[in-house]
């Protein structure tokens, strides 16, 4: 099983279309909503991670297409340096999706990969530079 992480541009004419649900009943896929922003007048985004296999999330993905929704991958990684990390906790607000976190009994900076949608912001929030995003 394959994973993909993929933000989806909604304009205003296919805002109210019910994407997930067709990519789930249509494709087999399962969907993880990471993140969404939506505003019908003015359409959306939505951060999702799709799971299943190679064809069925290249077929889900055409369809996206097909019927005038935006697709951008998300190839990129953001890479944490837990030695140079202070644990000062100035990338923790910025992070809409809550990757970072600091652990209540050590007081150390947890970052959970699977939340991550590489927006960035803990990249430059952070005044050590500890964190990057690769390609």
């Amino acid at each position: 099983m394959l994973s993909k992480k993929v933000i989806f541009t909604f304009s205003p004419q296919n805002v109210e279309r019910p994407v997930t649900y067709q990519l789930i009943k249509d494709y087999g896929l399962w969907v993880n909503i990471l993140q969404a922003k939506f505003e019908p007048s003015l359409g959306g985004k939505l951060v999702l991670e799709l799971k299943g296999e190679d064809k069925q999330i290249k077929e889900g993905l055409n369809f996206v297409r097909r019927i005038g929704v935006g697709i951008e991958l998300l190839e990129q990684e953001v890479l944490w340096d837990e030695k140079k990390c202070i644990d000062c906790g100035a990338c923790i607000s910025i992070c809409p999706t809550g990757v970072l976190s600091l652990d209540k009994e050590t007081f150390k900076l947890k970052f959970d990969y699977e939340k991550c949608i590489v927006c960035g912001n803990c990249v430059e929030a952070c005044p050590l530079q500890a964190i990057k995003v690769i390609f």
